[in-house]
């Protein structure tokens, strides 16, 4: 069985090149954090997810969920498993009255699923060490300029 690292959800970015958000999971014990590469839509629900916003009609993560729920079911693990051709894969993993099933998924769907069940997010160990990084600290004003995004923000400028 492979061997999986508890990270935490360090925090957002843009890149600077493109202004592609960057989600950044920290390894607390190394201070080494692994760069995933995410949609717009997907930042702003990981972000609403951090900040606990909630919406009088359930998001799409939160309408998972539900369903979740509903089946009687529960979460009991998110994990980044895979990394293949650049593109990271992650497993949600269920627990059913039938035993446990394991879901694939996009690391960004599964981190804000798990952000708003408040289950840890755990990555392959080789994964990690392979793909990590040495944390930067940058100027606040980046995450400024995210938070004045995501305020600001409206469905229409995704059509």
């Amino acid at each position: 069985m492979a061997k999986n690292i508890k990270v935490e959800l360090n925090s957002i970015r843009l890149e600077e090149s493109s202004d592609t958000p960057v989600l950044l999971l920290l390894d607390p014990s190394t201070n080494k954090v692994l760069p995933i590469w995410i949609g717009t839509i997907e930042a702003v629900s990981i972000a609403y997810a951090q900040e606990g916003i909630l919406h009088e009609r359930p998001q799409t993560h939160d309408l998972l969920i539900n369903i979740i729920e509903a089946m009687e079911c529960s979460i009991q693990e998110v994990n980044i498993s895979d990394i293949k051709d650049n593109t990271y894969f992650a497993n949600i993993v269920l627990a059913t009255s039938n035993g446990n099933v394991t879901l694939s998924s996009r690391p960004s769907d599964a981190i804000a699923i798990a952000l708003r069940s408040k289950i840890n997010v755990t990555v392959n160990q080789d994964v990690f060490i392979n793909n990590s990084i040495d944390i930067l600290y940058e100027n606040i004003d980046e995450i400024e300029e995210f938070k004045n995004f995501i305020d600001t923000i409206k469905p229409e400028d995704f059509t």
